[in-house]
């Protein structure tokens, strides 16, 4: 296998891509992987949205570096795709045309809600034939299906390896003081009454007079509040500080449970807060985060099964890079 880099060329695309303006430019081969070979335009095309996002970012030389930086990755993602399909062929597998055609049907459902001719003109307006267009969604489709075979394995993780995270990173399992909240919000009138009272706070009074009556409180917020979570009775689950603004935040955390608050009026309207439960500031245990550890682990393992596999396929490959 022979392996060769040459950063100027690299570079030059990289160029291109900060570009402003990009008028006709020059094509060329990026790298050459078992006889296939990756263009710069292959590259300027795969790494265009970090481009776009990068060039909000940053400028001048520290742009250039990054914009060099996304060209290598894009460069490196386009090896592994190509090596991936040749493991595809070499094994035989197949890829029946209709689910190519249910894909295509599903994304112009998706995001064309049902029209294909926007769908076609679309890829008009970007240079794309059908056929291009099927090609690169099979081998997407193929890509995927390659690297979930990869994983579908059991992976077991040893009790020894949860404790061991669990030790390592005691701090992510930190839980700050938290309330169970529920909350009515009624947004305030265009203009006052008459008499100079807006009667949207008049609404609040009576809702609290309501409260102090023993009327319940996710009844009332099911009825009257106009928040986002009135259907669900004004409930806000557990939340911690810096959830809410700082005048309802100390309001609400200064509540017993079981209490609600009076009136509290924002520039935007009038708040009635109720406090169901309060829980201390803690370490979760063990037992109530095991689950998710061994998803984390799991996911890890995989994500190095998979970055095993490709190492291999690069070993046995013949890979140029110019």
């Amino acid at each position: 296998m022979t392996r060769w880099i040459s950063i100027g060329l690299l570079a030059a695309a990289a160029a291109a891509t900060t570009a402003v303006a990009q008028p006709e430019l020059l094509d060329g081969v990026a790298a050459i992987v078992n006889g296939k070979v990756i263009t710069f335009s292959e590259v300027r095309e795969y790494v265009q949205p970090a481009a776009v996002q990068l060039r909000r970012d940053y400028s001048g030389e520290e742009l250039r570096e990054k914009v060099r930086a996304a060209q290598l990755d894009a460069l490196n993602n386009l090896i592994d795709r190509q090596l991936i399909i040749d493991e595809y062929n070499t094994k035989g597998y197949s890829l029946p045309d209709n689910i190519v055609d249910t894909q295509i049907d599903e994304i112009i459902a998706t995001d064309f809600n049902n029209d294909r001719v926007a769908f076609i003109k679309t890829l008009q307006a970007e240079n794309i034939t059908m056929s291009q267009y099927r090609e690169r969604l099979r081998e997407r489709i193929i890509v995927q299906a390659m690297r979930n075979r990869r994983t579908q394995q059991q992976v077991v993780v040893s009790p020894y390896r949860i404790e061991k995270y669990y030790q390592d990173h005691l701090d992510s399992f930190k839980v700050e003081d938290q309330i169970k909240l529920r909350m009515i919000f009624i947004k305030k009138g265009a203009a006052p009454a008459a008499e100079g009272v807006d009667p949207q706070r008049r609404l609040a009074e009576e809702l609290l007079a309501k409260l102090k009556e023993g009327d319940s409180f996710e009844s009332l917020a099911r009825v009257y509040s106009e928040g986002r979570e009135a259907k669900d009775g004004g409930d806000w689950g557990w939340i911690g500080h810096r959830v809410l603004s700082q005048q309802l935040d100390e309001v609400a955390f200064r509540l017993q449970p079981g209490q609600h608050s009076d009136i509290v009026e924002t520039g935007d309207g009038y708040y009635l807060l109720f406090v169901e439960a309060f829980q201390p500031a803690h370490t979760r245990p063990l037992a109530e985060v095991r689950a998710e550890i061994e998803r984390v682990l799991q996911q890890q393992q995989r994500a190095k099964m998979q970055e095993e596999w490709v190492k291999n396929l690069r070993a046995k490959a013949y890979i140029r890079l110019f």
